[in-house]
């Protein structure tokens, strides 16, 4: 009777549903490359959408492997983990690692390109939710974001020396996302996001750059007077947005001048229609060309003729907008929110605070790159080098992204164990 009830307890914490969302979106992420891809010469195992497969296929084995691992072990192998995703970006920082696009993100093994920051992320989730499910942290104990700070700018300052912004900024999202969940108000949350907004609505280029930003300075003051934080706390937050509108040139003159070449296009995609701004307008084209329902699998002249670029990665939603119109699209994004909430939901199942800032950190993943990309492909944001989850094709970046499955999955299945 007690075997028969823990193989129903173990049916029961299986996923099922999460499962066949991934397996959903990784099937119409094949057929989008595919039909992105299908002029090719290359013979079908060169192809992508034959590569992708490959990549789905080992990401799911290494997800089953990572399911079945007891969370204790996650624990232990947390920091192991992020010295050895150091290591790769460190290595990728000596030895040039291999360049593509004027960037050096990847190591080339021969028969696979490894992108040691897509690895980086899952070691930092990890070994941030074991520290703060130990370790909250609080404006009125400034000590406690000492380790949490140094956890985050080491592997920060290593893929932005790369350059890769957008990945960088993924980090971002981990760190808000967990401090959040171990106690921050939303008041904090802006208070800790602040010296950034400062910067950016400080830059002289932008029209009412000013105005703005004294207008955050208003509210970071009201915010400060109102939470009563201690003195210290108080002037440093003050200060740095202060002293981040001041500098804020010298930041911007820091920033490659592709990355502000994107800024700038994101303001105005007609500045330069036939350089930086091309990309945007071409998306947004593509997108707008489906209609309701689409011009068909296969179809689109954006995609066929390659007037789209990067149109199998960063820009697939395009693809999908141009072959399968609004309909489609939609349907895309609805499986989206359905994952996004199921992996959530396992938050709700237990009170262990390491399973909880798990699932968050991993969901905030997939939510930001989903978020980021869909909006570049709009024309709402700068455009970035962020793949879509599961569509987008990417050999280091499709492995992750199941594998991340795979810790969802472990901390439903193992979440109640003690």
């Amino acid at each position: 009777m007690n075997i028969q009830r823990k193989l129903l307890d173990t049916k029961l914490k299986i996923d099922w549903l999460l499962i066949i969302l991934t397996f959903l979106l990784m099937s119409c992420g094949i057929v989008l490359v595919y039909s992105a891809t299908q002029n090719s010469s290359d013979v079908f195992y060169k192809t992508y959408w034959f590569r992708q497969i490959i990549y789905f296929i080992v990401g799911s084995f290494a997800a089953a492997i990572i399911s079945l691992i007891k969370i204790d072990y996650f624990k232990r192998l947390a920091f192991p983990m992020y010295f050895l995703s150091l290591a790769g970006l460190v290595f990728i920082l000596f030895s040039g690692g291999d360049l593509v696009k004027g960037a050096t993100r990847w190591i080339d093994l021969g028969f696979f390109k490894i992108q040691p920051s897509e690895f980086a992320k899952l070691a930092y989730l990890i070994v941030y939710s074991h520290w703060l499910a130990k370790h909250p942290v609080s404006f009125f104990n400034l000590k406690s974001f000492a380790v949490p700070t140094i956890l985050f700018l080491v592997p920060f300052a290593l893929v932005l020396r790369q350059p890769d912004l957008s990945t960088a900024l993924v980090f971002i999202a981990i760190s808000l996302s967990c401090f959040y969940w171990v106690g921050l108000t939303t008041l904090d949350m802006f208070l800790l996001i602040s010296p950034f907004l400062s910067v950016l609505l400080s830059i002289s280029k932008f029209a009412y750059s000013q105005f703005f930003w004294g207008f955050l300075i208003c509210l970071v003051t009201l915010t400060l007077f109102y939470r009563k934080l201690p003195k210290l706390v108080t002037s440093v937050f003050f200060l740095a947005n202060v002293f981040a509108g001041y500098v804020s040139s010298m930041v911007w003159a820091l920033l490659k001048p592709h990355q502000q070449k994107r800024v700038e296009t994101f303001l105005d995609p007609m500045n330069d229609p036939l350089g930086d701004g091309y990309q945007v307008l071409q998306s947004m084209t593509a997108i707008g060309s489906g209609g309701t329902y689409g011009k068909g699998f296969g179809a689109g002249s954006q995609t066929n003729l390659s007037f789209l670029p990067e149109e199998h990665t960063d820009f697939i939603f395009s693809v999908l907008g141009e072959q399968f119109g609004f309909l489609g699209s939609l349907l895309i994004l609805i499986l989206f929110f359905l994952f996004l909430w199921r992996a959530l939901s396992i938050s709700k199942l237990y009170e262990e605070p390491f399973v909880n800032l798990m699932v968050v950190s991993v969901t905030s993943v997939f939510f930001f790159h989903i978020i980021v990309n869909i909006a570049m492909t709009l024309g709402l944001m700068p455009v970035t080098g962020l793949p879509l989850p599961f569509l987008s094709y990417g050999g280091s970046f499709a492995i992750a992204s199941v594998v991340m499955v795979g810790f969802l999955l472990a901390m439903r299945y193992q979440g109640g164990n003690r």
